[in-house]
């Protein structure tokens, strides 16, 4: 029997960092006959041999250090997409713990599905391991979702789950190249998200309530800004002397939480917004209506749990059966890309026309940028044309 070839204790490679050409070792494991982990000896490649002996030298003071363990690299390539979208993986621990940046358990559980609907059925995907995986077989992936019809939306959100965890390993240097580098995201057509006019908001104000909870979930996300898990959250102790204190969230699979800023991370203190005048009878109604008034209460709890607020599905009925009310039909919403959350939009737009500062409006929408607020706001999409023209025409006195 022909023995065994030797393998070196550890080859020298060079990586490109932010910080420039840097040497790194791959370490020999004997007991999976290959190199299996790969560490930064931190010599920079410098000078006219590039420090090469000095990355040696590193090199050797690792290799004692160096334990060789299953690595994520030897699991399949879907095996570990699977386990690094698990509340417990390391990857969501150290979010919480160390960048106390806790991920959402409806995002981890989003992208667990993710792979099990988009990944998990790639047939290229189903026989390799993770350090099998190519940018050819990536790209493979790219046109087989785009072939499936969906949306460039949709590939793009389910890529970035994939290159979350595959760069991660990279970070850890469990794996010692990152074959998403030169991958570049779908095309995307974006729709402007679409808003409703002064107009028809005054309208909504002073329509006929045929359903006072409808009507109050509207209002409060077009005239306060609250985002939806906001007015699922609201309570009745959240609401006096003419304001809306924002301190709590409602998201499925979490129940209540603090609101969060824009990237995730968790608000200390709460926000405050002026009550709306148009929502103090209709406030008064759902309070009478309700068995349950207690300042802890749910102001929109649902009838159907006791102790849990109404769920998504409501704000999309209630959306839905308040524009028809005022002639915006379902199909008429569809086409102007009207949703829930458009009623943010409204609500920062309706205030830069009033002539309310963006300083005052960030505070009211919990923005933590100026560049977000702008995102939000659409005034030419509400613009009077015919007013603004009587205005030049004054100046130049047509």
């Amino acid at each position: 029997m022909r023995p065994k070839k030797t393998r070196k204790p550890f080859t020298l490679y060079l990586k490109k960092t932010q910080a420039g050409l840097v040497w790194y070792a791959r370490f020999w494991d004997e007991t999976s006959r290959r190199y299996a982990v790969a560490r930064s000896t931190g010599i920079p490649a410098e000078g006219k041999r590039q420090r090469r002996y000095e990355a040696e030298q590193a090199a050797r003071e690792i290799l004692p250090r160096i334990q060789f363990h299953p690595s994520p690299e030897e699991k399949s390539f879907i095996q570990y997409l699977e386990q690094f979208w698990m509340p417990d993986s390391p990857y969501i621990r150290e979010a919480s713990l160390v960048k106390k940046r806790p991920l959402s358990a409806y995002y981890i559980h989003m992208n667990h599905e993710d792979v099990r609907r988009h990944i998990a059925s790639f047939p290229l995907f189903q026989r390799i391991s993770l350090r099998g995986l190519t940018p050819a077989l990536i790209r493979d992936w790219l046109t087989w979702m785009a072939e499936k019809g969906l949306s460039g939306h949709r590939i793009n959100h389910v890529l970035l789950g994939m290159r979350v965890a595959v760069r991660y390993a990279v970070m850890r240097e469990e794996l010692d190249r990152d074959p998403f580098r030169n991958i570049s995201e779908a095309a995307e057509t974006p729709k402007e998200k679409g808003i409703l006019t002064p107009d028809e908001v005054a309208r909504l104000i002073v329509a006929p309530v045929s359903d006072p909870r409808h009507r109050l979930a509207i209002l409060l996300g077009a005239l306060c800004g609250m985002r939806m898990g906001e007015v699922r959250g609201l309570q009745w102790g959240d609401i006096g002397n003419g304001l809306i204190r924002i301190c709590h969230n409602w998201q499925n699979m979490e129940g209540l939480k603090n609101p969060k800023c824009k990237g995730g991370a968790v608000r200390e203190n709460s926000r405050t917004v002026p009550l709306p005048s148009s929502t103090v009878a209709i406030l008064e109604t759902i309070r009478k209506q309700s068995p349950y008034t207690a300042p802890d209460s749910f102001i929109l709890g649902s009838f159907q749990k006791e102790g849990e607020p109404v769920s998504k599905e409501f704000f999309r009925y209630a959306l839905d059966k308040e524009l028809s009310a005022i002639g915006i039909e379902r199909g008429e919403q569809k086409r102007r890309n009207l949703s829930f959350h458009s009623l943010r939009h409204v609500f920062i737009t309706l205030g830069r026309l009033a002539g309310i500062s963006d300083l005052e409006i960030r505070a009211m929408a919990g923005h933590r940028s100026g560049a977000m607020t702008e995102n939000y706001s659409h005034a030419s999409q509400v613009l009077d044309f015919a007013v603004a023209r009587e205005k030049l025409e004054r100046v130049i006195g047509g």
